[in-house]
């Protein structure tokens, strides 16, 4: 299995939000987080199930945690095959960590 976080927080790290929904929507990232979501599901990846992909509100309303766990890396490379090459969505600071969600 392969987990791996990612962290986002807006460029101004004083806002804060009262859900995920809420965090994208306030960055205009409504479209770009349903197709990040539909690159998980056209490969076969449950993003529903708890035990594969979780995303949570940091503690502080600031930050968005998502938690991913692959089956593998043929897993992964599938979900990743149909996306976007690029940093990431704009607007945002987006780092790795090793404490996951789940």
């Amino acid at each position: 299995m392969i987990k791996e976080t990612t962290i986002l927080q807006g460029l101004d790290d004083e806002q804060t939000y009262e859900s995920v929904d809420a965090f994208f929507t306030a960055h205009g990232l409504d479209e770009w987080r349903a197709k990040e979501l539909k690159c998980f599901t056209d490969a076969g990846f449950d993003v529903t199930d708890s035990t594969k992909q979780m995303a949570e509100m940091s503690d502080d309303g600031k930050r968005v945690i998502i938690t991913v766990a692959y089956t593998d890396q043929a897993e992964k490379d599938a979900i990743f095959a149909n996306a976007d090459a690029g940093e990431g969505p704009a607007g945002l600071t987006q780092y790795i960590t090793e404490d996951h969600l789940f």
